[in-house]
Formats: structure tokens, C-alpha cells, sequence
């Protein structure tokens, strides 16, 4: 980890990098790459400021924590910090513990081929309607199809929703 310290209105001591750096060092267990981080610490008359931002694993993240104390400004901010990159982990973590890289990364299984269950919906109520009126119904549902008997030809009729976005009609012949 690349390390950056600036002191803005306030005496650089080695004692403060020591204690920023300690801290930004339990970082290191959450980011894999190695990262950039820039501090600064500021004082604006009883306000004592600590800025952090870290460039890791292709994200940018900043905290910024104001008290009345240096070392509980570097204690709050780092602790934001940490949350964040927590958060951050948890969003890249794939199935079964594995980080996105390495899911991508690793080969694609040979799928087997089985046949899909069947479920039958045995209580569908088929209602008698226009087609335009079918449109309008699965234009309004959420659903991907509408089996109607067809007020115009009287025979049963299905409607649904393309892969395309448009609508299908099916019309039977009996």
C-alpha cells in the first residue's frame, strides 16, 4: 500500500503518521491489489479534520471525519473507512465465498442435460374477449401470456409476451 500524508495548518509529527499508517494498515486485509491512499490531516481552528481517500481494486473511496481531537478524527475515519471497504468486498463476492475475479476466471462447468419439470395449471379461466381487449388485459398484467376465447372467431386464442417486446397471437383451428 502506497502511503500519502499531508498536514494542512498543523505541525507534521511523526507520532500522527505513525498512528494513521497503523491504522490504514488493517486495510490490508480486505484489498487484494495493491492500492493508493492518500490522508490529510487539517486543523481549522478547534476543528481538527481527517480526510482519507483509497484507490483499490478499481474503486475510489473517501471518508471525511471533523472532531475536536486528531487521534479520534483518524480513529472515526478510519473505522468509516473500514465499513466501506467492507461493503465494497461483500458486493464483489461471488457464489460460495468467491470473489468475482476469480468466478469469471475459473473454467465453466460442463452443464448436463435434464428435462425441466413440468407444472400443470389446471384451474386457468379462459375468458371470453376481443383481441384488442386481450392487448389492453396483458398490457396492464404482469404477466407473459393471456389464453382468451375470442368474442369475433370463438376459438381459443393465446396472447403473449415476445423476447422482443412486442406481442404474439396465436389462433387455433379446430
Amino acid at each position: 500500500m502506497q502511503l500519502d500524508i499531508t498536514f494542512k495548518n498543523i505541525d507534521p509529527t511523526d507520532a500522527l503518521k505513525d498512528y494513521a499508517s497503523k491504522r490504514l494498515s488493517k486495510l490490508d486485509k480486505y484489498i487484494d491489489k495493491p492500492s493508493e491512499v492518500h490522508v490529510v490531516l487539517s486543523v481549522e481552528k478547534r476543528r481538527h479534520k481527517a480526510d482519507v481517500t483509497l484507490s483499490a481494486d478499481g474503486v475510489v473511496i473517501n471518508a471525511i471525519e471533523i472532531t475536536e481531537d486528531m487521534y479520534s478524527a483518524i480513529d472515526m475515519v478510519m473505522d468509516k473507512l473500514e465499513r466501506q471497504v467492507k461493503k465494497h468486498k461483500e458486493k464483489l463476492q461471488g457464489k460460495k465465498g468467491q470473489t468475482k475475479n476469480q468466478f469469471e476466471a475459473a473454467p465453466a462447468p460442463a452443464r448436463k442435460r435434464s428435462t425441466p419439470n413440468v407444472i400443470y395449471e389446471r384451474d386457468y379461466f379462459v375468458k371470453p374477449m376481443s383481441a384488442e381487449e386481450a392487448i389492453m388485459q396483458i398490457n396492464l398484467s404482469e404477466s407473459d401470456f393471456i389464453i382468451f376465447q375470442n368474442t369475433d372467431s370463438k376459438q381459443i386464442n393465446l396472447i403473449y409476451k415476445r423476447p422482443d417486446g412486442n406481442l404474439g397471437i396465436v389462433e387455433t383451428l379446430v
